[in-house]
Parts: C-alpha cells; sequence; structure tokens
C-alpha cells in the first residue's frame, strides 16, 4: 500500500510540472530597462524618445544608457512569469538592451521595443519572450565616438582663482568627442577645482575634475583627474584717492538735510589697499570709477546740537575687481546733518 501511495504522489508531481509547462500563459508586467551602446562599441547614444513628450531618465551610471519605462506583455509558463514579476518588483533583475554597431547602420530611425527586450539574454535564460510592449517602439539618436589626441587644459575661473598662478599636470590630455563636436572644439578645456583653501602656500598640488560636457553633449577626457599646482599671486599695496565721500540717508530724510563736515577736508579721503599686482592696476585710471566711499547717516545724526558725530566710512569696489582690500585702521569721519529751513 505504502508503494502505491507514493507512487500516485510522484506521478501527482509529475502532471502538476507537466502542466505548468505545456501551458503557456500571457501576463503584462510594467518594467523599465535601459537602453545602452556596447562597450566596446564606437556609438554614443544621444536621445531617446518614447514618444511620451515627457523626459527619459538621467543616463544609467553603470552604462551611461537611458532609462525607459514599459509596459510588456509576456508569454510563459505561470511559474516563469510569477518569478519574473517577484524579481523585477524586488529590483532583483537589471535588464540592459544594447544597441549593437550592425543595428545602427541597419535600423531606421524606429526600433522595436520587442526586439530590444527579445534579444535581452536574461529574459531568454528565464524561458520567456516579450509579445507585446508599450511605448512599441522608441527613437534614438546616435553618433560615432572620436578620438582627439591631444587638447590643452585650463583651469575654470572661480571666486578666488585672483590668489593664485595655476598650472595643470599634465597640460594636455586625450578626449573621446561626438563627430559632430570635432569641428567645434574649443581651443582648451576646462578643469574645475572642488574646493580652493583660504592659505595658498607656494607649491600648493590640489585634484581637478577635467568637464566632461561640451554643448550639452556628453565627452570622454582621459585622465578625468589631472593635478592643479597652485603658485601664490605676488601681493602689492597701493593708496587710492582723493575719493569723495558720498553719504546714504533713509528715503525720508533725503532732501531734508545738509550734511556738514567737522574738517572740510574730511569731505574726501585717502586709503591704503593691498591685492595681487594685477588688480591693483586696475585702479589707476581712475579710481573714483572703481572705489567708492560711502558713509550710512540716520536719524541719529540729525539731532538739535551743533555736535559731531563719527561715521566710518564704508568702500565698495567695482565688480571686476578681486581680492583687493582696505588696510590699517578703519577711516572715520565726524558729521552731523543739519535741517533745511522749511518753505
Amino acid at each position: 500500500m505504502g508503494g502505491t501511495f507514493l507512487t500516485v504522489a510522484v506521478l501527482t508531481g509529475l502532471l502538476w510540472v507537466w502542466a505548468d509547462q505545456s501551458q503557456l500563459d500571457i501576463q503584462e508586467i510594467p518594467l523599465s530597462f535601459v537602453l545602452a551602446t556596447e562597450a566596446d562599441s564606437s556609438l554614443i547614444l544621444l536621445s531617446v524618445d518614447d514618444g511620451s513628450e515627457e523626459a527619459l531618465a538621467d543616463p544609467d551610471p553603470a552604462t551611461g544608457g537611458k532609462r525607459i519605462e514599459a509596459k510588456v506583455k509576456f508569454r510563459g509558463t505561470r511559474s516563469r512569469l510569477k518569478e519574473l514579476q517577484a524579481d523585477l518588483q524586488a529590483g532583483q533583475l537589471q535588464l540592459v538592451s544594447y544597441i549593437s554597431k550592425d543595428s545602427y547602420w541597419a535600423t531606421a530611425d524606429k526600433i522595436a521595443v520587442i526586439d530590444l527586450l527579445n534579444a535581452s539574454d536574461e529574459l531568454r535564460e528565464r524561458g520567456v519572450t516579450v509579445v507585446e510592449a508599450e511605448p512599441a517602439n522608441i527613437t534614438v539618436e546616435l553618433d560615432k565616438w572620436v578620438h582627439i589626441d591631444k587638447i590643452k587644459l585650463a583651469l575654470k575661473d572661480t571666486a578666488g582663482s585672483h590668489r593664485f598662478e595655476p598650472s595643470i599636470e599634465p597640460p594636455e590630455i586625450a578626449v573621446d568627442v561626438p563627430s559632430r563636436l570635432k569641428d567645434a572644439l574649443p581651443e582648451e578645456l576646462l578643469v574645475e577645482l572642488e574646493q580652493i583653501p583660504q592659505e595658498i602656500t607656494p607649491d600648493l598640488q590640489l585634484t581637478g575634475t577635467v568637464q566632461s560636457e561640451l554643448a550639452d553633449l556628453p565627452i570622454r577626457p582621459e585622465p578625468s583627474k589631472v593635478t592643479v599646482i597652485l603658485q601664490p599671486r605676488e601681493q602689492s599695496r597701493a593708496e587710492l584717492g582723493p575719493l569723495l565721500l558720498y553719504a546714504v540717508l533713509p528715503v525720508d530724510m533725503i532732501g531734508k538735510y545738509d550734511l556738514k563736515f567737522e574738517k572740510e577736508a574730511d569731505k574726501v579721503v585717502m586709503v591704503n589697499v593691498v591685492g595681487p599686482v594685477g588688480e591693483l592696476a586696475k585702479l589707476e585710471t581712475p579710481t573714483q570709477e572703481k572705489v567708492r566711499a560711502y558713509i550710512d547717516l540716520g536719524p541719529q545724526h540729525a539731532k538739535a546740537t551743533d555736535a559731531y558725530y563719527p561715521v566710518t566710512v564704508r568702500f565698495e569696489f567695482d565688480d571686476d575687481v578681486h581680492e583687493v582690500k582696505i588696510s590699517g585702521a578703519p577711516k572715520t569721519v565726524k558729521v552731523r546733518l543739519e535741517r533745511k529751513p522749511t518753505e
């Protein structure tokens, strides 16, 4: 009797397996997959249009490809479809479809999503087939990588870069660019420093990153990281002036007061500055256009008294003057506001 039950159990199991394998179902499963060019291909994938007029996800960091969302109908056994759906939902299956060199030259503008997915080794190994997809087709924009042996490097101008003289090692690198950029390359690629120290010591070495995009298109610099050597820029001193002193008053006080100086000589001010030689040279002709001197006044300077009040002078430089500072003690003048007679 025991042997009979065992035989029945085995046969029943085999029937279940046979039933699962012989009956193919069709099931819709949403998924996302990455469309990319093969690693050893000379092609570059610039854009993908799935017809939705919505921007596709940013490039996949591992492949540089574009991620596409799709509704897909699969044909397979119930167990295989169930397993596929579970792995996709759990993120345990990452699908990547590649555009080969041959398909680039052979296909029209539109590529069938079914063809891309059915070429996937991961899906073939699972014994499932794509029978329908939405979107049905996608349009891709491709170009070919072109190798440029040498292109010069220059440091990107950032805040604080006027404090030093940079040199870059190596001064030239190789770069791969889309063919459409070959005849429109700049003379130099820019190198960016993540952070510039407050104190620049001689021969200070930092790591710079070479730009990886031109005209909104990706490029591949080699190497992508370079050494930037900084030398402190020569500092110098100069005396500016005479600068005319301007008074800044609240709006409701403008035109109602006369400004009185304790000393007539205080109407103009001389000041010492320190900064890079090249920046100080900008202040030579004439300084009034590049530097302005202000005093900020208010009701506290308009009391009914003959007393004069000390006010600190404030200096402003034009935007094209960098890293120049006022040296020495703060400048002060003594002034008061006298109310004008009412008409």
